[in-house]
């Protein structure tokens, strides 16, 4: 039985890490919290290829997790920190089976992101919402 060995590349801030296998391209890849719905604001935790420092949310909340990948693929899920997120270690680790992006999440302090996921294609009425926002 022959093992193959996947290259990653990692990232690793004080609240945040990111870990990619080889055939996701890193640079193509946003994380970010939003709160609030007329007043948001964003905390982004990864984007540029890089993890952003001294953005994570420091108050109990409700929270949007949004991560793009090309501006094709996306994944959002509705997170609720019932305490102070200070100590927060979140992780996600990317990869690519069968021509699908899929991520693992792992939170110590929101449960509900401790799971698998895979990024989904924005619909055509959202590509074309933002290819009117591009002009």
């Amino acid at each position: 039985m022959t093992i193959f060995a996947q290259k990653k590349t990692e990232f690793e801030g004080e609240n945040v890490k990111v870990i990619f296998d080889e055939k996701i391209e890193s640079k193509k890849m946003s994380i970010k919290f939003s709160q609030g719905t007329w007043n948001v604001t964003l905390f982004p935790l990864f984007e540029n290829n890089k993890i952003i420092a001294n953005v994570f949310p420091k108050e109990a909340g409700i929270y949007s997790l949004t991560i793009n990948y090309l501006s094709e693929l996306y994944y959002s899920e509705i997170v609720l920190y019932k305490m102070t997120p200070k100590l927060e270690k979140l992780s996600f680790e990317f990869y690519q089976d069968c021509g699908r992006v899929f991520c693992r999440i792992n939170s110590d302090y929101a449960p509900e992101l401790n799971k698998e996921i895979v990024l989904n294609e924005l619909s055509e009425e959202i590509k074309d919402i933002l290819k009117e926002t591009e002009k």
